[in-house]
């Protein structure tokens, strides 16, 4: 473990995410599930709120692990953005927690099929197909065997693909409750920043605008996009220098985040990661998002962790 304090808080989010992909991957092995399930979800909360933006940087880095351990990542990372949600909006803990816990099992019941869907280049066959449509009543079924009983949580799992109008599924719900609403729109959120077999990761500002635009009835997608901010952590983005750079934290000014050079003017990787500021105009303006995702694969996360 190091001794380097964000290194050490981002093995703690490692640790989480294994424990995490174990219980849902095999959820009859917990003693007590729902006490397993709560504990996970404490400790989200206290992540988040210890250092939220690398919570962030987990989010939306792009990283090879978003494919290959899919099913369990994206209800870690929807969780945490649920959770910058229900900080926005000030949620008490307990109404917190229960998004959170909501959030880290709308899947269960597809862990495993979403992890292959996410690595498989042609479309789903008709199995998978039925599976996913009805993964949303399968996962609350799911938790209602494992000894969940709290209605709230139950109705977020089961009605998170309802969309105002009726136009979700399964069931086609013209209303649904707070909690499977702010569940719906950070999923969608972050399954646009995850890559796919033939389809790389949309680059943080593209997938706000996308979310921007979905339909909410609490309007949870224009919070989700305040919240994060025009860079968050883990954005590549350009200077004016022509450097490339990833985000490591925001400031008080959404346009002048503190930032981790990785390459040159030319598009050459440097030595190591720079620490470095950013400023309103010249050199060291953001002027966008990166030009491409290569840098992403540069270098490893701890790298660009060690200069903050």
């Amino acid at each position: 473990m190091s001794d380097h304090p964000t290194l050490s808080r981002w093995h703690a989010w490692q640790q989480l995410a294994d424990a995490l992909e174990h219980l849902l991957l095999w959820p009859q092995s917990a003693a007590d599930f729902p006490l397993a399930l709560r504990e996970l979800a404490q400790q989200v909360d206290a992540l988040m709120a210890q250092d939220t933006d690398l919570g962030v940087f987990e989010v939306v880095r792009i990283s090879p692990d978003k494919l290959t351990r899919y099913g369990a990542l994206h209800s870690l990372h929807t969780a945490s953005v649920v959770w910058l949600v229900a900080q926005r909006k000030e949620w008490v803990q307990a109404k917190r927690l229960c998004a959170l816990q909501a959030a880290l099992t709308m899947n269960i019941a597809v862990t495993d099929l979403q992890t292959t869907l996410a690595q498989q280049p042609g479309p789903m066959n008709e199995e998978q197909q039925t599976r996913m449509r009805n993964h949303a009543l399968d996962s609350e079924r799911l938790l209602r065997s494992l000894g969940v009983g709290d209605e709230t949580w139950l109705a977020a799992v089961a009605e998170h693909h309802e969309q105002p109008g009726g136009k979700g599924y399964p069931r086609g719900l013209d209303r649904t409750g707070e909690l499977a609403d702010l569940l719906r729109t950070c999923d969608v959120f972050c399954a646009k920043m995850s890559p796919r077999a033939g389809r790389t990761a949309m680059l943080s500002p593209t997938a706000a605008e996308a979310i921007f635009r979905q339909r909410s009835a609490n309007y949870f997608g224009a919070t989700v996009v305040t919240t994060m901010g025009v860079y968050p952590p883990g954005s590549l983005v350009s200077l004016g220098s022509g450097e490339q750079a990833m985000v490591t934290e925001r400031t008080r000014d959404p346009l002048r985040p503190m930032i981790a050079l990785l390459t040159d003017a030319e598009g050459q990787a440097l030595d190591a990661p720079q620490a470095s500021g950013t400023d309103a105009s010249g050199d060291r303006k953001v002027v966008g998002p990166a030009r491409s995702a290569d840098p992403a694969h540069l270098f490893t996360p701890t790298d660009v962790l060690k200069t903050r």
